[in-house]
């Protein structure tokens, strides 16, 4: 369902950081940043970030 690589993203989206600074981490742009959060919420078919982190904690697939 969800790529390591939008785990990745999803990690530290929940440890707060901005699509800026995620992609500066893993040396990504912004914009894979952005398409990764996309592609995401499609896949769980969740309306925003804010749901889409918090059934993440729930599955336990970030801390």
């Amino acid at each position: 369902m969800i790529s390591k690589a939008e785990l990745k993203v999803l990690d530290l989206v929940a440890k707060g950081f901005t699509s800026e600074l995620i992609g500066q981490k893993l040396e990504i742009t912004k914009s894979t940043v952005q398409t990764h959060r996309r592609n995401m919420l499609r896949k769980t078919g969740f309306n925003n970030t804010q749901q889409l982190v918090g059934w993440a904690v729930k599955e336990r697939l970030v801390k």
